[in-house]
C-alpha cells in the first residue's frame, strides 16, 4: 500500500462522496476503464474501489457510499489528509469490443463509477448508444451534473428511479430499457456494473435480440 493525499472530498448525494486522490506514479498503472484499487484509512481491512475517472485524468476519483467500516472511514478523510492506496488492479472492461457498436451502459448505485470511466474515456460514441442509470431517489443519484457532457459525447442518458419522480423514468433500468429496446441486438454491446438482477436482465434481453453473450462486459 502507498500513502497518497486526498485532494478533494465532496458530498454529492445521500451518503455519497466524490473523493479525488493525488496518486503520483500510481497513475501510470491505470490504463483501462473499469480497473480498481484497494483503499484504506486507519485500521481495518482495505476496501476495493473502482476508479471513477478515465485513464489519463489528473488524479484518481472515486464515488464512495458512506457505510460502517472502511468505506465510512475513507469518506471522513478531508482534503490534505493521507490515505493508503494499492497499485491498480484488474483487467477492466474489454473496450475493444465496443468499437463501432450500439453501446448500452447499465449502472446501479455506485456501479456508475466504473461506467463513468468508460464513457469519459472517449470523446465520441457512435450508433444508438445509451446509459440506463438506476438509483433509489434523485438524492441517491450522483453525477447528474455530468449528464449533459455524456450526451454531448453521443450517449443518451436514461435516468431511472425506484419510485416515480418528475424528470426521471420510473422502474429498474432493465425494465425501462424494455419499453424502448433496440430494433436488433446484433450490433450491440453491454457495459454492466451494478446489481446482479439488472445485469442479468439486460444481458438476457440483448442476447435474445441477437447480441453474442461475450459482448456483455463486466470489469471483474
Amino acid at each position: 500500500m502507498n500513502e497518497v493525499t486526498v485532494r478533494a472530498n465532496e458530498r454529492v448525494g445521500e451518503g455519497l462522496h466524490a473523493i479525488t486522490l493525488d496518486v503520483g506514479d500510481l497513475a501510470s498503472g491505470y490504463t483501462v476503464p473499469g480497473q480498481y484499487v484497494q483503499l484504506a484509512a486507519g485500521e481495518g481491512k482495505p476496501a476495493f474501489m473502482a476508479i471513477a475517472s478515465a485513464p489519463g485524468a489528473d488524479g484518481f476519483e472515486f464515488l464512495i457510499q458512506y457505510t460502517d467500516g472502511m468505506a465510512g472511514q475513507i469518506c471522513k478523510a478531508q482534503a490534505g489528509h493521507s490515505v493508503q492506496c494499492s497499485a491498480v488492479i484488474g483487467n477492466g472492461f474489454t473496450v475493444s469490443e465496443l468499437d463501432g457498436r450500439d453501446v448500452l451502459f447499465f449502472a446501479g448505485g455506485t456501479g456508475i463509477s466504473a461506467v463513468r470511466a468508460v464513457i469519459e474515456s472517449r470523446n465520441s460514441w457512435g450508433g444508438d448508444s445509451r446509459i440506463y442509470y438506476g438509483a433509489r431517489s434523485p438524492d441517491h443519484m450522483a453525477y447528474q451534473d455530468k449528464f449533459a457532457d455524456w450526451a454531448a459525447r453521443g450517449v443518451r442518458v436514461v435516468a431511472t428511479l425506484d419510485e416515480p419522480a418528475d424528470g426521471f423514468e420510473s422502474g429498474f433500468p432493465q425494465d425501462v430499457y424494455a419499453r424502448d429496446p433496440l430494433a436488433s441486438g446484433e450490433n450491440a454491446a453491454l457495459v454492466l456494473c451494478g446489481p446482479g438482477p439488472m445485469c442479468q436482465g439486460a444481458t438476457d434481453a440483448l442476447v435474445a435480440a441477437g447480441m453474442p453473450a461475450e459482448r456483455a462486459l463486466k470489469n471483474y
